[in-house]
């Protein structure tokens, strides 16, 4: 092959390789009340770490955290709605409160390349008044054009009904991911009949072992059980 062809395709491959390197994952943040985008800009980062506060007509206080890359390691998001509290001034009729997290620029190597295997874990806490929260939906996403806020493939959703305390199981999903970047989106929507109520809740998405790695760890494990054995023959 000619020389020169070689050298440019090393170069494209190379060049590839550097894009997906330095590509930063950010974190993005955003609130709707009724489906309606509420004032401010979308708050976002890219440290790993994103926090944010609104106020709504309905809800006097909307904060958000979130974690995610380098913080922890990739494909890893948490997130969680530190506080959301309804207004004393609530109006007639029930209010939805939503809540969407996101981050881009996941890289999909790390995810399990092509068939990533994702985990989700999903929580809510109708706190002070949680009988006028009539029900808390979480709902997490990926979308391999890694487009910001993107809905395309749902990984795991949960809706919590009762006062206090609510949790899911583990929930798994795969993932088809053809490109070398992806995003993931937590969307937490609550809707309340009242004011004065307050709620909590959180979600977080990780990878699952690919099986190619627990079939090392099991037959690690598998050769200790048998070295030991012998030791004691």
């Amino acid at each position: 092959m000619n020389k020169t062809l070689v050298a440019a395709i090393a170069g494209l491959a190379l060049a590839a390789v550097t894009n997906v390197a330095i590509a930063a994952p950010t974190l993005s943040f955003r609130v709707f009340e009724d489906l309606l985008p509420q004032a401010g800009p979308t708050v976002t980062s890219t440290t790993g770490v994103l926090s944010g506060s609104f106020s709504t007509p309905s809800f006097t206080v909307v904060t958000g955290l979130a974690t995610g890359i380098p913080v922890i390691a990739a494909p890893s998001l948490g997130a969680q709605t530190t506080s959301i509290s309804s207004n004393t001034n609530f109006g007639n009729g029930p209010h939805t409160i939503r809540v969407e997290f996101t981050q881009t620029d996941v890289p999909s190597l790390s995810a399990g390349g092509l068939a990533a295997q994702l985990a989700s874990t999903l929580t809510a806490n109708l706190l002070v008044n949680g009988n006028l929260i009539e029900s808390v939906t979480i709902s997490n996403y990926a979308n391999a054009n890694n487009t910001a806020f993107g809905t395309t493939t749902l990984l795991a959703t949960q809706t919590f009904t009762t006062p206090g305390a609510n949790a899911s199981p583990v929930i798994t999903a795969n993932l088809s991911l053809p490109n070398s970047l992806f995003s993931e989106t937590m969307i937490f929507s609550a809707r309340f009949t009242g004011g004065g109520a307050n709620l909590q809740a959180s979600s977080q998405i990780v990878a699952v072992p690919e099986p190619a790695t627990l079939g090392l760890f099991g037959m690690a494990l598998l050769g200790l059980g048998m070295l030991r054995r012998s030791r004691q023959a």
